[in-house]
């Protein structure tokens, strides 16, 4: 192509370009997102084990010495579910104290709601007293209990 044609050539390409432009026609696209709700718990400082004395046994409970400490964050702006499941045969019943009023739950564990208005990070600090069941021996048992969390529905 000879040095005289080459920007004739670029100005109708450029030329063209505008004419596109001019044709163009808008539209709009409506995009949603739902972002299901999520619970995560971090278990800062959980007893390893626990010890049965025999004056514990005497007694029907043993209080857990050192509260257990948690971390619950959720997306949800209804709150969570913290749920209890027992590991060994060690409680006829589990009473929990720290979550705005006192709990307590049968031998098997369970659920407690605790409902929030928006979104957050909460830390709980919770004493445990184990009320043992009838035929546990004293000694020492690997802790008892799994917790685990769920986002309540909004």
């Amino acid at each position: 192509m000879s040095r005289l044609r080459q920007p004739l050539v670029l100005l109708a390409l450029a030329g063209g370009c505008s004419a596109l432009s001019a044709a163009e026609t808008h539209a709009q696209l409506a995009i949603s997102a739902v972002i299901p709700a999520q619970a995560r718990l971090e278990q800062l400082s959980v007893p390893l084990s626990v010890t049965v004395s025999a004056a514990d046994r005497l007694r029907g409970y043993l209080d857990v010495a050192d509260p257990v400490l948690l971390q619950v964050t959720s997306n949800s702006r209804a709150g969570f579910q913290l749920q209890l499941a027992t590991l060994l045969p060690l409680c006829r019943a589990i009473a929990i104290r720290g979550l705005g009023s006192d709990v307590l739950l049968p031998a098997d564990g369970g659920t407690i709601v605790q409902r929030w208005q928006h979104p957050q990070s909460l830390a709980l600090s919770l004493n445990f007293r184990l009320l043992l069941a009838s035929d546990v021996r004293p000694g020492r048992y690997d802790w008892p209990l799994r917790l685990t969390v769920l986002p309540l529905a909004p």
